[in-house]
């Protein structure tokens, strides 16, 4: 779908996000889910490496309303959504802010199929609600994430290689970005240097070659994970080297991220753990952990859960290649 250069006037503006706006609550409560607003400013969020919270004394603004609609699956909610502001301290960019909208919604009992039939519909919705001259994608395809490794750059990946043996298995350029990112975490705990080893390699492949690759497709949700990349998904239990996660990407943008729910709060706490290591590691600051969120976990029901990031898709509907191009975000303001 080729981008119109330039800001929308503001009455175009005005016009397209009330109907995308109109457009996302309409599915959902057509399809039986509960919207919900949970608070912005939080006491922790979500530890993940290269999401920076902003200070909002005496907690954090969130980054996402994940924890607390978790919390709110536990007390009985059912199934919810929300359209929320977040905020990212300095994401900073083209098709990046430090303060922007998730769609982000729960299903119960469900995998992630559900979910992505979700995301394929509200980006037809979308763009059909907002009469702009965006294309809605004419076909989506499911690409394991091992396969478009092997597809892009030769590596064989099963999943839960540790250090040594995902270097090994890399070209020789991807190999050395991994072996730089391992350099300050010599004294870390195995678990952080798998974490630290395939986050490396991650943003190493998606710069050299995953972002080229999608580019020759229309929409694409990348499934069956690395289990270290699990994240708060859960990990198959029939191979436990991937896990239940999956990204969607529209024109080569990443619109989605969604997750099989992980219930094991220890499990979770070693994860929040490893990737405060990897944080240290990198220079960033080790992020507080929601206890009272993990001491709810286990009573979270069989759900899976999703979030979409409102602004990129809009700019998409829109043809338009910033999201300032049709933010309402006022200068000064």
């Amino acid at each position: 779908m080729a981008a119109e250069l330039g800001g929308l006037a503001w009455p175009a503006r005005v016009q397209i996000w009330d109907a995308a706006l109109a457009a996302v609550r309409g599915y959902f409560r057509e399809a039986g889910l509960r919207e919900v607003s949970t608070p912005v400013r939080v006491p922790a969020v979500a530890v993940e490496p290269f999401i920076e919270p902003i200070a909002a004394p005496p907690g954090l603004l969130a980054t996402s309303p994940e924890l607390a609609m978790k919390r709110l699956l536990v007390r009985g909610s059912g199934p919810i959504f929300q359209i929320a502001h977040v905020f990212r301290r300095a994401e900073v960019g083209d098709r990046h802010s430090e303060e922007f909208h998730l769609v982000e919604w729960y299903r119960l009992g469900a995998d992630l199929d559900p979910l992505l039939a979700d995301v394929e519909a509200l980006v037809a919705r979308v763009f059909a609600a907002t009469g702009t001259n965006g294309h809605v994608p004419k076909t989506w395809q499911r690409a394991r994430f091992g396969d478009v490794v092997t597809a892009t750059c030769g590596a064989r990946l099963r999943g839960d290689e540790g250090p040594d043996a995902l270097v090994a298995a890399l070209p020789p350029a991807l190999a050395a970005e991994v072996v730089a990112a391992l350099v300050p975490a010599a004294g870390a705990d195995p678990a952080a240097r798998t974490l630290m080893a395939w986050t490396a390699f991650f943003t190493a492949w998606s710069d050299m070659f995953f972002e080229t690759w999608l580019k020759g497709h229309e929409g694409t949700h990348l499934v069956d994970f690395p289990a270290p990349l699990a994240a708060l998904a859960v990990t198959d239990p029939e191979r436990p080297w991937l896990a239940r996660r999956a990204e969607c990407h529209v024109g080569g943008l990443e619109i989605a991220n969604g997750y099989v729910e992980l219930r094991d709060a220890d499990e979770q706490r070693r994860r929040f753990a490893a990737v405060n290591e990897l944080r240290r590691a990198h220079g960033s600051a080790a992020l507080p952990i929601d206890d009272e969120f993990l001491t709810e976990l286990p009573g979270l029901p069989p759900c899976a859960g999703i979030a979409l990031g409102l602004d990129r898709l809009i700019t998409l509907a829109a043809c338009r290649t910033r999201l300032a191009d049709v933010s309402l975000a006022l200068a000064g303001g």
